[in-house]
């Protein structure tokens, strides 16, 4: 197996232990209370983790790495990771502290709901000060993870989610059926898969000779402070990401018990396509359009033209069989036990809202890699902020006429909004193909589609698959997929669909530079 095969079969891993942790979760505790005040609680330091962990401090981190190890300088190299690690080591104790403390005022953040229920809010706040450790843990996981990526190692890091998911899929069940309900344990399991992701990639860090101890110098070290000043850039946009989860909590939490939870798997299913299909297809072409842009800017707008068409061609198929099949899948996947049939439908209603904002989520990546591919930082905080601004209207207004769909709904219009102003920006700054280089393609995809959702359609109806989890639902789900995939392949060779050969040609292309 090729290294680009490898990570794939550990990102599709990773999904899929993600979803099997996902469904114990809902079939065990159901869309209520406890799984609300879980998934809020949950929440609260991945938001921060974004901030300390896989976002801007990797973003800074590997490159000022990879600059050392560049010099053949090994012990220069090691005396910044040592630095760096002192830096987390004095500053993640008092934040964790800090966010210990205030667990009531995060809480109220995130989910302000949950104070009318004194005995939800006092879970809430219980479950946030058992998890914010994880914060501490999945902060020193990401230092090593730069220190393994920048030394060339992808695969591990990569896999270490799955750790994750199972430690957490352990503690629910020991919390349910082992100890008859004590949600406790799900927190016990979260801190145990933060631990195990930083244990394996510390050991691999120092087998590489890079091991994480602290070392002298922590903030005053010329690279900790480097790191410390690419980090802040990137700190605007990623907070105006953040707002956008909170809201979107704050929201479902309005909404009544299991709101939250529906809203959650309804994100995740619509991310399970995103994030298998779409970000590994535009990842693939992305490398090198920032290569292109420097020698030959129409080159670059060329293969851009290809990447759009790539999205094209997963995005419009994968939204209109995740609408029509919302609620087979809802229930395939999570259905049974304690997820009710009324659960599974308010799950399908979200993911068809979310599944209609689909395309133009996978546009915008694509667009705001152009952007920094130019090396233009603007133009994504821009659209991230008309992102918030749209979000939080259509938040105010849809939830209330159309319930948990609404939160949904309001997501998506965010992300069209995102998408058309990076469109603008980037076209004024003539970084765009022309549109007759995408609009052909775009109308034979849109026609497989529809082929594709009529298949689909007329199968359900036929053989409706079982709303709840079972061999049967799974397998009449996979066989519905893959004949709705087929029937979108056979129209699309009919209608000369060029995108084969041009994906022969990048491969080639790749496998050459």
């Amino acid at each position: 197996m090729t290294a680009t095969g490898g990570m794939a079969a550990v990102t599709v891993a990773s999904r899929f232990s993600g979803l099997v942790r996902d469904n114990v979760i809902a079939r065990l505790l159901g869309a209520g209370m406890v799984s609300d005040a879980f998934v809020t609680a949950f929440r609260i330091p991945n938001m921060f983790r974004a901030f300390l962990a896989e976002g801007t401090l990797q973003a800074a981190f590997i490159p000022t790495l990879a600059e050392l190890k560049k010099s053949r300088d090994p012990e220069a190299a090691r005396e910044f990771v040592r630095a760096m690690t002192g830096a987390l080591l004095i500053a993640l104790p008092i934040i964790v502290a800090v966010g210990i403390l205030a667990a009531p005022l995060l809480v109220t953040m995130v989910a302000a709901a949950f104070v009318r229920d004194p005995t939800e809010f006092a879970l809430a706040v219980k479950l946030t000060r058992l998890m914010f450790p994880y914060l501490g843990l999945i902060s020193l996981a990401a230092l090593a993870q730069g220190v393994l990526n920048a030394s060339d190692r992808f695969l591990l890091p990569a896999a270490m989610p799955i750790a994750v998911n199972l430690c957490i899929v352990a503690g629910t069940v020991t919390g349910v059926v082992i100890f008859k309900g004590r949600p406790e344990w799900m927190a016990v399991g979260v801190l145990a898969g933060g631990l195990a992701q930083f244990g394996v990639q510390g050991l691999a860090c120092r087998g590489l000779g890079l091991a994480l101890v602290p070392g002298p110098r922590a903030f005053s070290h010329p690279e900790v402070r480097q790191v410390l000043r690419l980090m802040i850039p990137g700190i605007p946009a990623l907070g105006i990401y953040q707002i956008t989860l909170l809201l979107s909590n704050q929201l479902a939490a309005n909404l009544g018990p299991g709101a939250v939870f529906c809203v959650y798997n309804a994100s995740r299913l619509n991310e399970l396509v995103y994030g298998v299909l779409i970000v590994q297809l535009t990842t693939a072409v992305l490398p090198m359009l920032a290569a292109e842009r420097v020698s030959d800017e129409e080159g670059a707008r060329r293969t851009l033209a290809f990447a759009l068409r790539l999205l094209s061609s997963v995005a419009i198929p994968s939204t209109v069989f995740s609408v029509l099949l919302a609620a087979p899948i809802a229930g395939a996947l999570f259905g049974g036990g304690r997820y009710t049939l009324e659960a599974v439908h308010t799950t399908a209603g979200a993911l068809v809202m979310y599944s209609l904002g689909m395309p133009f989520l996978g546009l915008t990546k694509l667009l705001a890699s152009t952007s920094y591919a130019w090396k233009d930082t603007r133009s994504p905080l821009i659209s991230a902020a008309a992102n918030l601004a749209v979000f939080a209207v259509f938040g105010l207004i849809l939830p209330g006429r159309m319930g948990v769909p609404g939160v949904a709904a309001a997501a998506s219009c965010g992300q069209v909004a995102n998408a058309a102003t990076l469109l603008w920006l980037d076209g004024r700054h003539r970084r765009l193909p022309r549109v007759r280089q995408i609009a052909p393609a775009t109308a034979r995809h849109l026609a497989a589609a529809a082929g594709l959702g009529l298949v689909a359609y007329l199968l359900n109806r036929a053989a409706p698959v079982p709303l709840h989890t079972s061999v049967r639902s799974l397998a009449q789900l996979a066989a519905y997929g893959v004949a709705a995939a087929g029937t979108y392949l056979a129209l699309l060779v009919v209608l000369g669909a060029e995108e084969w050969r041009e994906a022969r040609e990048l491969l080639r292309r790749r496998r050459s530079a």
